[in-house]
């Protein structure tokens, strides 16, 4: 058996329109094929491997996870993972990692490449070497302003923070405004990122009932005081898993009993930006007390994984901030440089219109090929696609699954058993609109019961 394999083979990966992890797994498929690693030979561990790369060690787990579903590697309790000598599968068509889709007529590659090179260019070394902790600097904390102002009035620095990504300013929220124990509400069906960090942090979520307009504020009253929760979380604007806009009306009335209960908000809003024009944010509706959270990894590219946060007060930032230097210590200085400077020249800006424009195409694709069965968001990067008396979601999964066709359940979003069943389906992650057209025509076929579904039309 050979021993660990150096990371030359990684050298290829570059740049390009499908997310890192499926670059590393056909990084690890060509060099398999061209003799460079060899069966047995056995790859480093995974955090080195993300440390290498300088990514998330879960776009490595999840790059790791598809290269034993294509039987390029197997794993070996306590002795590591090993390239097999098995002949590999065919890639799976992603439908369930929802993220923005390249935008026609932009080049993302050479538009980061020479953003990083005119950023290095212009900005002080020692800053980008350097440690900031906390809520950023003061330029970043005006770009997040001037990227919030979209939302309302711009804010003042003070009550802006910079994050490196959504989930970590939501994890400073959290952290800061609740304890281990504390129950958050939700919705039924929300944000599975939610879901990954209460149980992180030992936080309890409870579900709160809705209607076709989204929470209804009665549920609201009840679920508070059977629960003692203090702390509120929406998701309002294109809502993940059912792609809902809230309405004007009940935000107002949501925000109304948030007040009179006493209630603080977290209202996370990756997808606003994609829409022309979307209701107010309840960061304008109860600034004194929502927490907005706003991320250009939606919008703009998962490579910017930089967000911003309005706090009602500068007294909460500092709090924000006491928990963001003990979990992520700062946003990454060179990578929020970029979005900064992209937000300031107003190339964010371009980008998400053009990003707005693909999301577009690819919802009339997705209403041409699936039946009336769900309510299409014209700009949002998924749909909701209910079951109603069709197989549970999670069976569904696996025998899309088998067929090389990666789609989210119901059971990935659910805080609370027996709620509606469906299927969330991501179409940003396909690499053009003839992929994704494949891979909504053979999930048509699995719905229907056609050939090779390996299940009976229902």
């Amino acid at each position: 058996m050979n021993g660990e394999s150096d990371l030359g083979w990684l050298s290829p990966l570059g740049e390009g329109p499908q997310p890192i992890y499926l670059r590393i797994v056909d990084a690890l498929a060509a060099a398999r094929s061209s003799g460079r690693l060899q069966p047995g030979d056995r790859l480093p561990p995974q955090r080195e491997l993300a440390r290498f790369l300088g990514v998330d060690l879960t776009t490595v787990t999840r790059a790791f996870t598809e290269a034993r579903r294509r039987n390029l590697i197997d794993a070996t309790a306590g002795r590591g993972t090993f390239v097999t000598p098995g002949e590999p599968e065919e890639p799976i068509l992603d439908l369930s990692m929802n993220i923005p889709p390249a935008p026609l007529g932009l080049s993302l590659p050479v538009l980061i490449r020479s953003g990083i090179e005119g950023l290095l260019k212009r900005s002080s070394a020692e800053a980008l070497l350097s440690y900031h902790p906390g809520p950023g600097s003061p330029a970043e904390r005006a770009a997040g302003s001037s990227w919030l102002a979209a939302t309302g009035d711009r804010l003042p620095v003070e009550r802006v923070a910079v994050g490196s990504g959504a989930q970590a300013l939501l994890a400073a929220v959290l952290l800061s405004q609740t304890r281990e124990g504390d129950t958050i509400l939700s919705d039924a069906l929300t944000y599975p990122g939610l879901i990954a960090l209460a149980g992180a942090t030992g936080r309890k979520l409870a579900a709160v009932g809705r209607d076709d307009d989204g929470m209804r504020p009665d549920h609201l009253e009840e679920a508070v005081r059977r629960h003692g929760a203090r702390v509120l979380y929406l998701n309002p604007t294109l809502h993940n898993p059912t792609a809902l806009t809230m309405p004007e009306g009940r935000r107002r009335e949501l925000a109304r009993m948030a007040g009179k209960l006493g209630l603080m908000i977290v209202e996370d809003d990756p997808y606003s930006p994609l829409q022309t024009s979307s209701p107010p944010a309840f960061l304008s509706l109860a600034p004194e007390r929502t927490f907005h959270v706003a991320t250009l990894a939606k919008c703009v590219s998962p490579f910017l994984r930089t967000a911003f946060l309005a706090a009602p007060n500068a007294e909460a930032i500092e709090r924000i901030a006491a928990a963001i230097r003990g979990t992520t210590m700062m946003a990454p200085p060179l990578m929020t440089g970029l979005a900064c400077e992209w937000v300031r020249s107003g190339l964010a800006g371009e980008i998400t219109a053009a990003v707005r424009a693909e999301a577009e195409a690819r919802q009339k694709i997705a209403r041409e090929i699936l039946s009336a069965g769900f309510a299409p968001a014209e700009s949002s990067l998924h749909l909701w696609y209910p079951l109603g008396e069709r197989p549970r979601s999670s069976e569904l999964a696996d025998v899309a699954r088998r067929r090389g066709l990666a789609i989210s359940p119901a059971e990935e979003f659910s805080v609370a058993p027996g709620v509606a069943d469906g299927l969330r389906l991501a179409l940003g992650a396909a690499s053009s609109r003839e992929r994704l057209e494949e891979g909504l025509l053979g999930l048509r076929s699995i719905l229907s019961g056609g050939p090779g579904s390996s299940r009976p039309q229902v």
